[in-house]
């Protein structure tokens, strides 16, 4: 399991010494990442869905089933957090999107195209429909409550800033062109299929340097208790929820380890930014280091538990 995992944190490795070195400018890490979202992963998305028939594509019991165990396990956390810490409708909010949404494309995709193979494309196109189109959109909306409430706003309003975000979305507009040329049986032609082959192909490795240079930027330290629910939630509890999800559907095999595998990872690495917005910034850029740090532990024991069910 550590010869498949640890190329992976290798080149996380090199891209945090390349950044705190100075051997690369930190400026570019949004340069590289903004590459990674707009270009490189939606070309890994169109070369996953649109060159193969709609019903080796999208699963919608793995998407229902994804999404209610992520959902259910967002939500407990929110509820937890204001419970526990006392936080607002908003601060809860982000403490349950950490628990709960995966970093799929830059973490998620590479590991698991390198334990499991192809199918992790797939199950990629999966997971970006529930966390683009549920996780996300929930967790801003219940932010953008909280923000209109203090500036005197209406929830209508809230609610059609985060439907705006989510059509402009650059891996939803992959998915939805995606998706009419899989289903209609469009040509492509083969000029263009091999250069979206090759930006596929390039998405793993930058996405992971990526993770590595973000971490390098980012303070630790904040709130322990937060960041211990959050980081335990994402990596022990939305793996075994996913995992009893997928079971209870039938799912079962190689798809059910490929989606317990994204569901393993650590939360988005965008994270920070939703914490920036309800003052939890510090324990979002924390809770986003220790939990990557601890991933390499964690998800060695996930694979190796998981690796007997393939097949």
């Amino acid at each position: 399991m550590l010869s498949t995992i640890i190329p992976l944190f290798a080149i996380i490795a090199l891209g945090y010494v390349a950044i705190r070195s100075g051997y690369v400018e930190a400026d570019r890490i949004p340069v590289i990442g903004g590459f990674v979202v707009k270009i490189a992963l939606p070309a890994l998305i169109v070369n996953a869905v649109a060159t193969r028939p709609l019903a080796e594509t999208i699963y919608w019991p793995l998407v229902l089933g994804y999404a209610a165990a992520s959902l259910l396990l967002m939500l407990t956390g929110t509820v937890a957090a204001r419970l526990i810490f006392g936080t607002s409708v908003g601060q809860s909010a982000v403490i349950g999107l950490g628990m709960s949404g995966s970093n799929s494309g830059f973490m998620g995709y590479p590991i698991a195209l390198s334990a499991m193979g192809p199918i992790a494309g797939t199950v990629l196109a999966n997971c970006v429909i529930v966390e683009n189109t549920v996780l996300i959109p929930v967790a801003l909306l219940l932010i953008g409550i909280t923000e209109s409430r203090a500036s005197g706003g209406t929830g209508a309003q809230a609610l059609r800033k985060v439907a705006l975000a989510t059509a402009r979305n650059p891996l939803i507009l992959a998915l939805v062109a995606s998706l009419i040329v899989s289903g209609f049986a469009l040509p492509l032609p083969a000029e263009a299929l091999r250069a979206v082959e090759m930006l596929s192909n390039i998405a793993a490795p930058l996405a992971l340097f990526v993770i590595g240079g973000t971490l390098a930027s980012l303070p630790f330290k904040g709130v322990l208790g937060k960041i211990v629910l959050v980081t335990a939630g994402k990596l022990i509890l939305h793996p075994l929820v996913v995992f009893a999800a997928m079971l209870a559907i039938g799912v079962r095999g190689d798809l059910l380890v490929t989606i317990t595998i994204f569901a393993a990872v650590p939360m988005m690495s965008i994270y920070p930014l939703f914490g920036q917005r309800v003052d939890l910034a510090m324990m979002s850029a924390s809770a986003l280091m220790m939990s990557t740090i601890l991933s390499f532990a964690t998800l060695a024991v996930a694979l190796w538990l998981l690796m007997p069910l393939v097949g």
